[in-house]
């Protein structure tokens, strides 16, 4: 009875495979995921004389391999509903990281933060475009942000090594780059958590619009200005289903959404000017809020540059913001004191900061970066 069971069982299994098989070879390919934020391999197009007639023949067919590997592992047939089922049964086993991924107590999903590996080779290239800079005159700024893993261990499970990784990270980065002023993001942020703000979302890797403005009205202390207060500010939840990055990576059915919040402002005498988007007049994409990709309302997501003008300041001043996506919540704070606010994202704008400072006439220069993106993003050769 157990042989015919566990034959029943074998031939079920089988034919259940074989059906997705099929399925996965015959259905139509997807080209983006949404739930994952990413494109999605497709079947490569086959070239029969590289395979037969190359001499490097052996590393074409490899090469081919490894792309059909690709194209069966993400369009496979109803592959989100397998990963949230893998993703559910490792949570109720207890598996506590998995997909660069830790899953934490009070509902934190919290991204891996690796060992270092290009800590010196940024800031070397931050510390001479900022020594370049401040020859030219320009009025330097760095910010510099810790990621949820540090200011969170206590949610963290209890063989993670967090803080101290990062903390190594932003004392060599602040040792070495010397900007006219650098914000202590750390002490900001830890005294923020103690007044009860929530300082990064549970589901995405970047920070909450309250923790930006936190240490947006710190910056403003340092420089001299006059935060505008929040009181100020019509703070509104946007939107309240929000699943972001760090969730795409874990996929637990049972993780509860996040809220965006804005902090908005008049918009009267703003322009905006993208790159690669037609002009706007506000900071804000209402668009995004009904995709998953919701945190690209700011800014009106992955833009090469952007150019900022309020016409209600009048100093003569124009701030440059090299960045990665932690200043897109930041950013619209900034308009309030500046006439100009150019933004750089220096993974896809590769024409180098210091021409931009030339051609834009910029007096100021703001570098903003979290911790993990400094460490690892290979486009900062792009700052040159």
């Amino acid at each position: 009875m157990k042989d015919k069971f566990r034959l029943i069982s074998a031939a079920f299994a089988l034919l259940f495979f074989a059906a997705c098989g099929i399925l996965t070879l015959t259905h139509k390919a997807y080209d983006f995921s949404e739930i994952e934020n990413r494109t999605l391999a497709q079947f490569p197009k086959l070239n029969v004389k590289d395979l037969v007639t190359k001499e490097d023949a052996t590393d074409s067919q490899n090469v081919l391999q490894n792309d059909i590997e690709d194209y069966l592992s993400d369009q496979f047939f109803c592959r989100t509903g397998f990963m949230k089922t893998y993703a559910l049964a490792s949570r109720l086993m207890g598996k506590t990281d998995y997909n660069g991924t830790y899953v934490c107590s009070d509902d934190w999903l919290i991204e891996v933060y690796n060992e270092p590996v290009n800590t010196k080779k940024n800031t070397d290239r931050l510390s001479k475009t900022v020594d370049t800079l401040n020859s030219m005159g320009v009025d330097t700024s760095f910010i510099l942000v810790p990621t949820a893993v540090s200011m969170y261990p206590e949610v963290l499970p209890s063989n993670v090594r967090g803080k101290e990784g990062q903390t190594e990270v932003f004392n060599y980065m602040y040792d070495h780059i010397a900007a006219n002023t650098k914000i202590d993001t750390w002490s900001v942020l830890e005294s923020e958590k103690k007044s009860g703000t929530q300082l990064y979302y549970k589901t995405d890797h970047h920070w909450t619009v309250d923790a930006a403005y936190a240490v947006y009205a710190e910056f403003c202390k340092a420089k001299g200005m006059e935060a505008v207060p929040k009181d100020s500010f019509d703070i509104e939840e946007v939107s309240n289903s929000f699943y972001g990055t760090v969730y795409s990576k874990s996929l637990n059915p049972l993780q509860p959404a996040d809220t965006i919040k804005a902090y908005k402002q008049d918009m009267t005498g703003i322009s905006v000017k993208y790159m690669a988007d037609p002009d706007a007049d506000s900071l804000y994409a209402e668009n995004y809020l009904s995709v998953k990709d919701k945190y690209s309302y700011f800014l009106n997501g992955i833009q090469p540059m952007i150019t900022i003008e309020n016409s209600n300041v009048k100093n003569g001043k124009t701030l440059l913001v090299v960045k990665d996506s932690y200043a897109n919540c930041f950013v619209p704070f900034l308009i309030n004191h500046y006439e100009k606010v150019i933004v750089l994202d220096t993974r896809y704008y590769r024409m180098g900061v210091t021409p931009a400072v030339r051609t834009f006439g910029v007096t100021d220069c703001l570098f903003l970066f979290n911790l993990n993106t400094l460490d690892k993003e290979v486009a900062l050769a792009g700052i040159y």
